[in-house]
């Protein structure tokens, strides 16, 4: 074991070359008590079992902040105070340098990857800090308080660039980071000037070849008000049964509608993107993603229609509109500005006093609600039209161009409800 000493790691890297039971540095902080952090390193491997980036252990807590790349390809769970939370879809690469970054805040209880740059959805873990004397160790994953490693948790590979921070950098220092352009370095781990113990002589430094702000968040019940949510979004962090948002219209009957939204999100299981109920159909107007991966249902007036070759996408913002009109009967899909088949619904008009509700599935009026169909990630930009947009018009909201806006919900004027613990933030935009 060698001394603690500072040193300048500029340009270079650490090496674990083998698995190993022992192997393994130790970072240096004096720090004992955390309400936020965020982590970033680079690292390159083959590895294609589970195994451990960063842990940060306290006497009472093992995994108090631990980053752990799983067996599964596209999986990284981090775990807050012990808990483990799985961000799926990560575009993880073998053989290829990467940049990881993870923050967490306890005010909110968010946590949230951003790999090369990208972004995952936010997801919630822990309202309370971080406290006690901190182990933090490179290349093994800490079971107990500066032990209990397991080789089969090693990392082999190389590490570099390790920064800590105890606040959650905003979005465009975290794409800073990754693009290796100005960022302000760690105030409790710097990778410029870092205290470190190099424990086993095979965990190496050798000279490296080159290779936005939160607003406040609303938990409870919060009255309906018209806002401008212009640029924001609404975040659904966790798997619930009673989290939701219930937007508000005076209007009791439609015979014809366009719904459209902005999503991200990494469920591979079915959930709800839009539930339009009445007193006598709980399924109006639905927009439901089905467990198959390809496949969008739209229920109208409770007659399910299936779309199916919908190119969805985990951990990517697309946009996802549905159309239909009572004239024809007609239903349809777009997905990022792509239609699909129109198919035959019902000619009968939506009529009755309407709750409409994001992040549950309404399977009673207003109410019914199931966490196994709930959305986890994030929705911005809703719109609702009484009557069908152009073809124009839909691709132009996919990308982002002018568009009419919504006459019955509009993003820019729009009044909601919140339940539960859903946030509102800015989109995340990085430069």
């Amino acid at each position: 074991m060698s001394a603690a000493v500072p040193q300048d790691l500029s340009g270079k890297m650490l090496v674990f070359p083998q698995e190993s039971s022992s192997a393994h540095v130790r970072l240096t902080t004096s720090r004992q008590s955390l309400g936020a952090v965020t982590v970033c390193q680079r690292f390159i491997t083959e590895l294609t079992r589970a195994f451990s980036l960063f842990s940060l252990a306290t006497p009472s807590v093992a995994n108090d902040f631990l980053i752990l790349k799983n067996a599964a390809s596209g999986d990284i769970s981090p775990y807050i105070r012990d808990l483990g939370i799985t961000f799926k879809a990560q575009d993880y690469h073998l053989n290829r340098w990467q940049s990881l970054c993870v923050t967490w805040d306890a005010a909110s209880g968010l946590a949230q990857l951003w790999l090369d740059g990208k972004p995952s959805i936010l997801k919630f873990f822990s309202t309370s800090n971080i406290s006690g004397p901190m182990i933090i160790v490179l290349g093994q994953d800490q079971d107990s308080y500066g032990g209990g490693f397991d080789s089969k948790q090693s990392f082999v590979g190389m590490l570099t660039d390790v920064h800590m921070w105890d606040y959650v950098l905003p979005p465009h220092h975290l794409d800073n980071y990754s693009q290796r352009f100005n960022f302000p370095e760690g105030n409790i781990l710097n990778w410029r000037h870092r205290s470190h113990r190099r424990l086993k002589k095979r965990a190496t430094g050798l000279k490296m070849a080159p290779v936005c702000i939160f607003l406040s968040l609303t938990i409870g019940i919060s009255a309906a008000l018209p806002r401008d949510m212009t640029g924001k979004m609404l975040i659904f962090p966790q798997e619930t049964n009673t989290d939701h948002v219930r937007f508000t219209t005076s209007r009791q009957t439609l015979g014809a509608a366009t719904v459209c939204l902005r999503y991200l999100t990494d469920l591979v299981r079915s959930f709800s993107f839009f539930v339009l109920a009445t007193p006598t159909h709980v399924n109006d107007f639905h927009i439901f993603k089905m467990p198959a991966r390809d496949e969008i249902n739209v229920d109208i007036r409770n007659v399910a229609k299936n779309f199916k070759g919908q190119e969805f996408k985990l951990n990517t913002w697309q946009s996802v509109c549905a159309t239909w009109e009572a004239a024809s009967g007609l239903v349809q899909v777009w997905l990022d500005g792509k239609p699909s088949s129109m198919k035959f619904a019902t000619n009968s008009n939506i009529s009755g006093p309407m709750i409409i509700v994001v992040g549950q599935d309404q399977d009673a009026y207003g109410g019914g609600f199931d966490k196994i169909r709930s959305f986890v990630g994030m929705i911005s930009d809703v719109h609702m039209w009484d009557y069908v947009l152009s073809p124009h018009h839909l691709d132009n909201y996919s990308q982002k161009f002018n568009f009419p806006e919504g006459n019955i919900l509009n993003w820019s004027s729009i009044e909601f409800m919140i339940t539960g613990r859903v946030l509102v933030q800015n989109k995340q935009h990085p430069c």
